[in-house]
This record gives structure tokens, C-alpha cells and sequence, in this order.
């Protein structure tokens, strides 16, 4: 029988001192659309010359685990994940900012019309890239880097979450303010924040040694009508402004909120007789007074 992708279901549990608990682990399961994560191997060729002109198989190298889970945002789902991804012990007051304690967390793939489980080891959360478009649900991408893959046997006295059942947010719930006021008039909004990870590695070993941390960085694209030109004119001038955009259910909310925000790109064409749209790059940095680039507030 052919492996079918409904029937995969991923966990995750949080490894301590670099290893699944030895006890009774707990697997966290992750709601997701699709992902892409798999051992990523190097490919060493051999550039010898000899008289079959002829070269031998590559043979594996170095590798690590590199992919992404693609997710849409819903109440509670990915509370713990955000405070990985933002390396921080937990939330504070139902905020987050950025951190510096590093979390690593196993990841399980459970194929269950197969009967095969496969570990992801030593995975850091290094990306997280929300999207918001008009009629479309909020979806999330998490960018993960780990150190090993490998066939696994889950233990006897494994326990397994049961997921959350919050339905997932549409994009016409919510609000965008740009500079401290609504903004009403945005079509396209997606950023993304970024720890600077990499994975590293040691000779005599073929599993990646370590992944090491980063400079975090958060950029975005932001698609609005051109209204006054006041967005566009803040390109031009090179104004500083914020962004804060608050995506909901209804009655649960999550907001991000960029309060050093400067525009990098932006387009001014008029491509017909429709509506005129302008398209904006930013680069959001540190903010001494809000101490962090970016600051996530859940609902309580």
C-alpha cells in the first residue's frame, strides 16, 4: 500500500540535554497543511582522473535536517512553538519578545497507514513567515534546522497530546495599523522572522555537530490602495513607522507588533485603469523603548 499523506500526523516533544526524556515522553502534535522537512545530504564527487574517464558514485557527506512545516494559524495550536521560535522560556504576561534561551525539540512523523515513525533530532525553530491575503485563511510556515534523521521506535510508555480543535483564522477578521492608526486599505501582508540559524559541522562525523544561533532579523511585504500617497511618501523620505497586525477568530486574537519599521522597496506603477496598489518591502529593527524588534500578545 502507498503511503497517503492524510495519514501522516506529526508530534513534537521538547529534548533535554540534547535527547528525547528517557521517561514516559509526552509527544505534542503539530496541525499542519504540508511540510517539507527531510534530511538534507551533501553530495562529495570525486574529481580524479583515470583511464576508464569515468568517475566513481558520489558518496554521502555531511548532513543535517532542513525543511518546513506549513501551518494555519489558529487559537492555542502553536503557543509553545512561538516561544521556541522566539527563544523564550515561556510567555510573559501573554507576551513575547525576542530571546536568547534556545529550546531544541524532537519531532515526530508518524506515517499510520504504514506503520512508520521517523525522528527529527536536535531541530531548531529558525523561521517563522506568516501570510495574509484577501479570502484566504492565516497560514504560517515554520523553517526548521536540526542535526539527525533517523527510523524510530516510539516507546512504551510514549504519551500522545490530543490536538486542539480552535477553528483556524480568516484574513477578513482582524485589523492591520500602520504608524499608530488603522489601516484599512492593505490587500497583502506577510513577514517573516528570522533567528540566523545555520547548521555546523565536525570532521569524522557525518550528522551536523551543532546548529548554531544567529542575529535575528524580521522582514516583511506590505500591499495596500494608494490612498493620500502618505505610505508611499515614507518610502521616499525614509520615515521610521510600526506595523501592528492583529489577526482573530472573533473572540481570540494574536498580534505582532513591529514598532521600528523602515520601507526599503516600494513600486509606483499604474499598471492599468484599476485601482492603483503600491507594494512595500520593510526591514524592522530593534526598538530601545519596546526593548525588541517585534512583540507577539496573545489574548488572554
Amino acid at each position: 500500500m502507498a503511503a497517503s499523506g492524510s495519514a501522516v500526523k506529526f508530534y513534537y516533544v521538547e529534548e533535554v540535554a540534547g535527547d528525547i526524556p528517557a521517561v514516559a515522553p509526552e509527544f505534542i502534535p503539530i496541525r499542519f497543511n504540508t511540510s517539507s522537512l527531510s534530511r538534507n545530504v551533501a553530495q562529495v564527487e570525486s574529481n580524479e582522473i583515470n583511464q576508464t574517464r569515468q568517475r566513481p558514485p558520489a558518496k554521502q557527506g555531511t548532513y543535517s535536517t532542513q525543511g518546513e512545516i506549513s501551518c494555519e494559524l489558529s487559537d492555542g495550536s502553536y503557543d509553545d512553538l512561538l516561544a521556541i521560535l522566539m527563544q523564550q522560556a515561556d510567555w510573559t504576561a501573554n507576551t513575547l519578545k525576542v530571546g536568547s534561551t534556545v529550546r531544541t525539540i524532537a519531532i515526530l512523523k508518524r506515517h499510520t497507514d504504514t506503520g512508520e515513525d521517523v525522528i527529527y533530532r536536535g531541530c531548531r525553530l529558525n523561521t517563522f513567515a506568516p501570510a495574509a491575503d484577501i479570502d484566504a485563511r492565516v497560514l504560517l510556515t515554520f523553517g526548521v534546522i536540526g542535526t539527525d534523521a533517523e527510523p524510530y521506535t516510539v516507546p512504551v510508555d510514549a504519551t500522545f497530546a490530543a490536538a486542539t480543535t480552535s477553528e483556524p483564522m480568516v484574513t477578513s477578521v482582524g485589523s492591520i495599523s500602520e504608524g499608530g492608526s488603522p489601516l484599512a486599505y492593505a490587500t497583502s501582508h506577510n513577514f517573516t522572522l528570522n533567528n540566523g540559524m545555520a547548521a555546523i559541522f565536525a570532521l569524522g562525523a557525518r550528522a551536523a555537530y551543532d546548529v548554531q544561533n544567529g542575529v535575528f532579523t524580521a522582514t516583511g511585504s506590505l500591499t495596500a490602495y494608494r490612498e493620500t500617497g502618505g505610505l508611499y511618501a515614507k518610502f521616499l523620505n525614509e520615515t521610521a513607522t510600526s506595523i501592528s497586525h492583529q489577526f482573530s477568530d472573533g473572540t481570540n486574537t494574536l498580534t505582532f507588533d513591529f514598532p521600528n519599521v523602515i520601507y526599503t522597496q516600494a513600486d509606483d506603477a499604474v499598471p492599468g485603469p484599476d485601482a492603483i496598489t503600491n507594494s512595500f518591502t520593510y526591514s524592522a529593527g530593534y526598538d530601545g523603548s519596546a526593548a525588541t524588534t517585534v512583540t507577539i500578545t496573545r489574548s488572554a
